[in-house]
């Protein structure tokens, strides 16, 4: 998709703002002289051309939102999405939805056909393996970006959950449940997010001097059938964990159909934790435990960023926004295996874990 130069090179070059960039070649006064020769030098030394034409055409007010999500076919992306339509729906705003399954190629074509619809914004989870220079040639087109879930740098607005303390969390809930060989499930090779979940998981591990086999990381696929996969292996591990933390609650549900298709209940023979608290997680049998930082709200916060970029003129831009959610602990049958909600295991679980959420 790249095919040249763009404002956030011309910024680095020039050793300015992004903004202040875009600034001086809209020729505004408010840039010193100075500065603005300086930017137009590296633009030049660069080889940047600025399409008038073009620009003129972003400035017309569209009120079409761009969504670009990764898996529909995850539950929690669909929550997320519904909430997100709503508040944008709210606001007058109508919404170009695409998926993209994980494709690279197939994300630089429905972005490259938003971008002729002349959609205001875009909301987007990006898809596996997305060149990391791509948040900074979307906002070199003018539209503005927000990120969800999928964090890519500091310079685009982002909002997320903050993993690492979430999966520390599950991890010390299993823990205080006495198991001390636990497995994570889900560790997806060079993705930015399992890294994440996994370092929260061996953080807490490492805090009470357990130990992890390497077989316990066991790398599947994001979906029941890798949460299948992970239950055929771990039962075939010895000695074998008796827990497992999974990397969605995808996967967790796949551990227990698998639990189930071998005769076994979850929470007696093998505790599980997940991550999303999708709406099917208190309906599985038995009800999973699992991490919920709330696809409502994060839809709605991700929402509510756009709306106020849209609003935003260049004399009140305002920071980058980082949004990461503090997840808590929804402790259900799964892991427990006495059929009560175990409140005091929440609060046991959260205690040296302590953050706040926010940007």
């Amino acid at each position: 998709m790249k095919s040249g130069p763009t404002i956030q090179d011309i910024a680095a070059s020039a050793g300015v703002s992004k903004s202040t960039v875009s600034l001086v070649l809209q020729e505004s006064p408010r840039i010193k002289a100075e500065t603005a020769e300086k930017v137009r030098e590296a633009a030049r030394s660069l080889g940047y051309v600025y399409n008038r034409g073009a620009a003129a055409l972003r400035g017309r007010r569209s009120t079409t939102i761009g969504m670009v999500i990764n898996d529909l076919t995850n539950p929690f992306f669909v929550e997320l999405l519904v909430a997100i339509e709503r508040v944008l729906a709210h606001a007058g705003y109508t919404t170009l939805m695409a998926h993209t399954a994980e494709s690279v190629a197939t994300q630089t074509r429905v972005l490259r056909s938003m971008r002729e619809q002349n959609v205001a914004g875009l909301i987007m989870s990006p898809a596996l393996g997305t060149d990391d220079e791509l948040p900074g040639e979307i906002q070199s087109w003018g539209i503005p970006l927000v990120l969800v879930m999928r964090p890519m740098g500091v310079d685009v607005d982002t909002v997320g959950v903050d993993n690492g303390y979430g999966f520390a969390l599950a991890t010390q809930h299993l823990i205080e449940q006495g198991h001390t060989r636990i497995a994570f499930a889900g560790n997806r090779k060079g993705y930015a997010v399992a890294n994440q979940r996994r370092e929260g998981f061996v953080s807490a591990m490492a805090k009470h001097e357990l130990p992890v086999a390497d077989e316990w990381i066991i790398d599947v696929e994001l979906t029941p059938e890798g949460g299948r996969k992970a239950v055929r292996s771990i039962f075939e591990m010895k000695p074998r964990p008796t827990a497992v933390v999974c990397y969605n609650d995808q996967v967790a549900i796949g551990v227990l159909h698998e639990l189930d298709r071998m005769g076994k209940r979850a929470g007696k023979a093998l505790a599980v934790v997940g991550c999303d608290n999708v709406v099917a997680a208190e309906h599985t049998n038995p009800p999973l435990t699992t991490l919920s930082a709330g696809a409502d709200k994060l839809g709605t916060i991700a929402s509510e960023t756009l709306l106020a970029r849209l609003s935003e003129t260049a004399d009140d831009e305002k920071p980058t926004v980082q949004y990461f959610a503090v997840p808590v602990l929804v402790v259900r049958e799964s892991s427990v295996g006495g059929g009560s909600h175990h409140a005091s295991a929440t609060s046991k679980a959260r205690r040296g874990y302590e953050r706040t959420e926010g940007n």
